[in-house]
């Protein structure tokens, strides 16, 4: 190597340019034959790579799809009503005491109506007197 940088880029340069003539020698003495193999090596190889690459990314996708699919698959169940309610209700729309418990239900609303209008008397009677 040279004693100082311009040098010593300038014997790199030179090695570069003979390596590259020295390679483009070795193609033009090679035979056409060999030249077309060599291509169609390179062809085939990197067709069953990428085919190869382009497989393992599909079944990737698909098996995420189908992580996705099976996790969303699972409803989830929420119980709202105690158990014994929900027969009793379907054996009174058998029995047709459906009026009974329609009754029941009207009433509750009804109780829970009127307590809700006298807390709202309360209160507005509280705020008229802070006045």
């Amino acid at each position: 190597m040279g004693t100082n940088p311009a040098e010593t880029v300038r014997e790199i340069e030179d090695t570069r340019d003979r390596l590259e003539s020295e390679i483009r020698e070795l193609e033009v003495r090679m035979p056409k034959p060999a030249v077309w193999t060599k291509r169609l090596i390179g062809v085939a190889v990197g067709g069953g790579v990428s085919g190869t690459l382009f497989w393992i990314g599909i079944r990737r996708i698909r098996s995420r799809r189908a992580e996705k699919q099976q996790q969303v698959a699972v409803p989830a169940v929420v119980q709202l009503m105690p158990d014994g309610l929900s027969s009793r209700i379907a054996a009174a729309f058998e029995n047709g005491q459906v009026r009974t418990w329609a009754a029941g239900i009207g009433t509750a609303w009804v109780v829970l109506r009127l307590a809700e209008l006298r807390q709202l008397r309360r209160m507005n009677r509280t705020l008229v007197a802070a006045r």
